[in-house]
């Protein structure tokens, strides 16, 4: 018997081998050689990166805990995502050993995230978070930020 394989293509240009029967189910996690972590989702029958965190060396120290700014094994990271119509940076510290994550986008306070089982994970919770408080909410854009109106949750 041989086992299918798709193949996709990481943000570093680097070629994913991925088992099309990989994890059993219709999510999975993958981590680039590059340290991008990658969500994959079967969509349509075949593969594809629905997620992707961009590993960075130091974050901005503004609004981060002490704590977990200090985590020598704290994992950072970045990714983009939409605020005020616009793509912004939006910054995850992770830490494994106490399953926590802080995230924080452009000029809005840290959000953090407890009992956390990954930095994708963080990210995901992130985004329904913000999706569901920019979608909720009657509030008009409070405030621009460089040009470029944010939500105001």
């Amino acid at each position: 018997m041989t086992t299918r394989i798709a193949s996709l293509s990481c943000g570093c240009g680097q070629t994913l081998a991925v088992p099309e029967d990989a994890g059993g189910g219709q999510e999975i996690d993958l981590v680039c050689a590059c340290g991008r972590n990658l969500e994959l989702r079967r969509e349509k029958g075949a593969w594809a990166i629905t997620a992707s965190l961009t590993p960075e060396r130091s974050v901005p120290i503004s609004g981060f805990s002490r704590e977990i700014r200090e985590d020598p094994e704290a994992q950072r990271f970045f990714f983009s995502h939409f605020i005020g119509g616009a793509p912004m940076p939006v910054h995850i510290v992770y830490s494994a050993a106490s399953r926590g994550a802080e995230i924080k986008a452009a000029g809005m306070k840290v959000t953090r995230f407890s009992e956390v089982d990954g930095p994708l994970v963080a990210r995901s919770r992130w985004v329904a978070r913000f999706e569901s408080l920019r979608h909720g909410s009657k509030v008009q854009p409070a405030r621009a930020i460089r040009g470029v109106e944010a939500a105001s949750p």
